[in-house]
């Protein structure tokens, strides 16, 4: 089972039923999780090497005072880490900070565009070992904090009048970056998250469930 790493740092547990009701069941049966709620925590993990999965739910890691842990956090993304930014993320940073994050750190084009409610579609252009599909929604109405400048090949999801990125995912360096800019805990993101950490399962198949 691959160890996933939850960084929440803002007072809120994204383990919490509160976030997402049907993720973290989940994500408990298929991985071996540990949440760090405070910045020295997560860089000991980090340190050790021990994930293979880190999940960030709030814009702490990206404040000057955890620059260490946001340094070691993207240096450990290179080296071949999964990293999902996601929860509270997208609705609370500053968008500027966000802009120069994804430039600085991880060398994307990657800009904030808009926050908006459009109605997205599943986009077909991201590499099938990057995404599987076969359980994420087709389309769906997301109010969320969407991304431009996401090439074709890094859109997950698209929506608006400049196929603006509601969720985006991409290699960076032996690793990947997510990003989902819902700000909604619905069904939607929790598969999205689940797709990306490669932890979604046959029975979580939305033909499937269409099905039932």
């Amino acid at each position: 089972m691959p160890n996933l790493l939850v960084i929440s740092l803002e007072g809120f547990s994204a383990s919490s039923r509160q976030m997402y009701p049907q993720l973290f069941p989940k994500v408990l049966s298929r991985t071996v999780v540990h949440e760090s709620l405070t910045p020295e925590d997560a860089l000991h993990y980090i340190g050790a090497g021990w994930p293979n999965i880190i999940l960030v739910s709030d814009p702490a890691i990206t404040r000057a005072e955890n620059r260490e842990l946001l340094v070691a956090t993207t240096g450990w993304v290179k080296h071949g880490c999964t990293l999902v930014l996601m929860g509270f993320f997208a609705s609370t940073i500053d968008y500027d900070e966000l802009d120069a994050v994804f430039k600085e750190h991880f060398g994307l084009k990657w800009r904030v565009a808009q926050c908006a409610g459009h109605d997205v579609r599943l986009q077909h252009s991201v590499e099938e070992t990057m995404i599987r599909r076969a359980s994420l929604v087709p389309s769906f109405q997301a109010k969320a904090i969407y991304l431009g400048y996401v090439p074709a090949t890094e859109l997950v999801y698209g929506g608006g009048g400049y196929n603006l990125a509601y969720a985006a995912f991409a290699r960076v360096g032996l690793g990947k970056l997510g990003y989902i800019g819902d700000v909604n805990f619905g069904e939607e993101p929790e598969r999205v998250i689940l797709a990306m950490c490669h932890l979604d399962r046959p029975e979580d198949s939305f033909q499937s469930m269409e099905e039932l």
